[in-house]
């Protein structure tokens, strides 16, 4: 073996044990971390939950397009689709599965900014620099527990390396199948990245891979004539990239299916996508990464969010990133390192200089996405790239001078490996604290507040009031995460999407990215906390106790909630009490249903109309519905009857069969004509049968779904057929297919090429 192919082996070994060392307890392959967010947390609530639903159903043998354990029924087409990903969860149980992935997207980042570095002319210690810098930078470290962000970025790298190898001639005109391999390789790489279900991420990369392919087209010194090589090499990588986003389609096309109709909806411009701004002051964390506070022990004292502007990647590597700028500026590819990391850093001062205005009306899409701050992972690879320039460059400088004769000549590169030393235990000692880690048996193990609401036989529906509040509470009481027992004790509650997404307790209502305004209305999310059910109930956090408003139960009961947790003991007597468990006093909701037979109906014109009946004292559920954009002769007047006079009519008999991701059969047998209401959240996608015949299906209560249901026995069957996701399925099927095929036959045409 030749000493330089040891030598790279070496070096990538050691990178390998470097960046997985603050990262260590995941390979014990038992642990998860359950990084906050203030008021709930990317992690803990939303994706580890939802990636374990979606493998759950993989398993299964069903589709991934609906649950019915968060958020009263989600459709869940559109989550990330990235293999990696996918695999891990479908194929291990939840610890190994999410440490496993975390260890995979380390790597990636860190041989992926390795190599990128090598071809930019560092050496080989200043790459391992480079690796070491960008998969321990401060934005991985707080964004991982944003997976599809961190799935998406991770690849930026390996893009920008197999883009530089197709254009850079290397002294010679590359062979073109050689070039058409690298291009189609380029374009999986890039698909990775969309299919990981964060378009904003994956439309920065693409920012960056469209400017670099156009400065090595322009910069890089070809044979004369070789003008249409260049133009069909920006055309074959446009091709590729046009192919990648296509095979996105089987998630962006249901994305913005669910966008249309969501509480995001609302008309985009300049205040919505500057809302959410960097703190200028963090610009010193650069240098001295918690000058500011920390978020992990809550002695942070600026604007939110600590995690999007947090951007340290070593105090070393930063100094040499300056000095390789000075020293090696001249350099095309130096130059343009420079150019984008300061460009896109004026990009994550976002309404603080004029830059990033200019190219909010200037750069195609960037008007649909907010927090600029998220271009730090643009300047977290330029820092990189830098450092380990200008530590190439200072090991040149030190041999130069009299310091190189030192140590037999040796001086400079053991200065060079102390650096790379020293930047390991500095990344080491800050950025693993972003993310605390508890052993996954201990998390996952379900609390006795799951016994106590499954106790009851029938299927049970958990709400928590105000969980955003208590969320709050226990992040000041654990200091951030500096103590992790209050998450512990705030699990009894089973917040969402806990319940739903670890122990088969579904929840009315979750933590996700996007949601219809109709369920805003009645629930809120993490973005709006004002809704009709959070008038109703509220911890006091002075008397630690619950209160309710007398239509609080009645609330639940339309909306099928069997169970109400609270933290605090409620005050008055308005819901039987069934046990306390844990931290947890459980509640229960007499006659909630899921699905129930239902006399009368009345079509409302508006929500807000709709908002006033239910709220105004005499709407009763078991009575009555409310149905929109109904016409007028489906409503049915039920007499206002005394109570028992009600109870004397003939039961009705309604049960569901079978459920599945697609499919909700229900087994109903009515007393008189009148109305099937499914207490589950109404979304486009829904049809319904009776006996086989379609019928309309309205939205009701609200936000969830009704349909007019004859006098007799009958079978009820609900289909659910996502927006977008069997076209999206199609397209990504035939681009993933080209992609594969294009590098297949490259791969093969480069083979004989060499022979």
């Amino acid at each position: 073996m030749r000493d330089g192919m040891r030598a790279g082996i070496a070096a990538r070994v050691l990178l390998t044990l470097a960046t997985l060392l603050p990262y260590w307890r995941l390979l014990t392959f038992g642990v998860i971390f359950i990084t906050d967010d203030y008021f709930a947390s990317d992690i803990y609530n939303g994706e580890l939950p939802g990636r374990v639903l979606i493998g759950q159903l993989i398993r299964s043998g069903q589709l991934p397009v609906w649950t019915n354990q968060l958020c009263s029924g989600l459709p869940i087409a559109g989550a990330p689709a990235d293999p990696i990903g996918l695999l891990a969860f479908t194929l291990l149980p939840p610890a190994p599965a999410l440490d496993l992935f975390v260890i995979v997207l380390l790597l990636v980042a860190a041989h992926g900014a390795y190599g990128l570095a090598r071809r930019f002319g560092a050496d080989r210690t200043a790459a391992v620099l480079a690796g070491l810098a960008f998969a321990g930078s401060g934005y991985i470290a707080c964004q991982l527990k944003h997976l599809s962000i961190v799935s998406t970025i991770v690849w930026l790298p390996v893009g920008l390396l197999l883009l530089d190898r197709a254009f850079a001639a290397d002294g010679q005109e590359r062979p073109p199948a050689r070039r058409a391999l690298l291009i189609g390789v380029f374009g999986v790489v890039f698909a990775q990245q969309a299919l990981s279900g964060f378009p904003q991420s994956a439309y920065i990369c693409g920012l960056v891979y469209a400017s670099f392919a156009l400065f090595r087209a322009i910069s890089e010194k070809r044979p004369t004539g070789s003008l249409r090589s260049t133009l069909a090499l920006l055309a074959g990588v446009g091709v590729a990239a046009a192919l990648a986003a296509a095979a996105a389609a089987i998630v962006l096309l249901p994305l913005s299916a669910l966008g249309s109709i969501s509480d995001r909806s609302e008309p985009l411009g300049w205040d919505w996508s500057t809302r959410l701004a960097y703190w200028p002051k963090n610009a010193i964390t650069f240098l001295l990464p918690y000058a500011n506070g920390d978020i992990s022990n809550a002695s942070y004292g600026g604007p939110p969010f600590f995690w999007e502007d947090y951007g340290y990647v070593g105090f070393f590597t930063f100094l040499l990133a300056v000095y390789g700028a000075v020293r090696e500026r001249k350099r095309p590819e130096v130059a343009y390192v420079i150019a984008l990391t300061l460009v896109a850093y004026l990009f994550v001062l976002g309404a603080a200089t004029p830059v990033f205005h200019v190219a909010y009306w200037v750069i195609p899409g960037l008007k649909l996405f907010r927090f600029p701050t998220r271009f730090l992972i643009v300047v977290e690879l330029g820092l990189a790239l830098l450092g380990a320039i200008g530590l190439t460059r200072l090991r040149t400088d030190l041999a130069a001078s009299g310091i190189g004769a030192a140590f037999n000549g040796r001086a400079p590169a053991a200065i060079a490996i102390a650096i790379c030393a020293a930047t390991a235990i500095d990344l080491f000692v800050h950025q693993p604290r972003q993310n605390p880690m508890v052993p996954a048996r201990d998390w996952l193990a379900p609390p006795a507040s799951v016994a106590v609401v499954h106790g009851g036989g029938s299927p049970p529906r958990t709400f928590t009031p105000r969980h955003r509040d208590l969320h709050r509470l226990t992040f000041m009481q654990a200091q951030g995460w500096k103590n992790v027992q209050p998450y512990f004790d705030l699990r009894d509650l089973l917040q969402p999407n806990l319940g739903g997404g670890f122990w088969n307790t579904p929840s009315a209502d979750c933590y996700a990215g996007i949601s219809a305004q109709w369920y805003v209305n009645v629930w809120g999310d993490h973005n709006r906390e004002a809704s009709m059910i959070s008038l109703l109930a509220a911890p006091d956090l002075d008397t630690r106790a619950l209160r309710m408003h007398p239509l609080f139960p009645t609330m639940l009961r339309t909306f099928g909630v069997t169970h109400v947790l609270s933290a605090y003991p409620q005050q008055g007597s308005a819901l039987p009490f069934v046990a306390r468990a844990g931290t947890a006093y459980v509640y229960r909701v007499d006659g909630a249903q899921r699905v129930r037979f239902v006399r009368g109906a009345r079509v409302v014109k508006s929500d807000n109309e709709a908002v006033g009946y239910l709220l105004g004292g005499a709407f009763d559920p078991d009575r009555e519905v409310l149905l929109h954009d109904a016409p007028d002769a489906v409503a049915r007047v039920t007499p206002n009857e005394p109570r028992s006079a009600a109870l004397a009519v003939p039961p009705s008999r309604v049960e569901i069969s079978h459920e599945d991701s697609r499919e909700l059969v229900v087994r109903a047998s009515a007393p008189q004509d009148g109305f099937l209401l499914v207490a589950d959240t109404f979304y486009p996608g829904w049809s319904a049968h009776v006996d086989g015949a379609p019928t309309p299906l309205y939205r009701a209560n609200l936000s969830v779904r009704a349909i007019q249901l004859p006098r007799g026995p009958h079978d009820v069957r609900f289909s659910y057929e996502s927006p977008g996701f069997f076209r999206g399925a199609w397209i990504t099927a035939l681009a993933v297919t080209a992609l594969l095929l294009w590098t297949g036959v490259a791969a093969y045409m480069d083979r004989r090429a060499r022979r």
